[in-house]
């Protein structure tokens, strides 16, 4: 997953975590220079959440990561 964060792969990233149903531990990845792009992406998929607790817990997501950059 460093890998991804780091060569500016962040949906790849993302698309990753969601098919293996890992997206929390996203957070740790992320770092100042792309926690922004990575959040609007993982909003703009939100919508094809497949039922209410994987939208939810993309949310979180979200939430999390803004929370640890304020």
């Amino acid at each position: 997953m460093p890998e991804f964060i780091n060569h500016n792969e962040e949906a790849e990233a993302v698309d990753l975590l969601m098919e293996v149903e890992q997206l929390a531990k996203l957070h740790q990845f992320c770092n100042k220079n792309n926690f922004e792009r990575v959040c609007v992406y993982i909003l703009s998929c939100s919508p094809y959440s497949a039922d209410t607790e994987e939208l939810n817990n993309t949310l979180k997501t979200v939430f999390t990561v803004y929370k640890n950059f304020k």
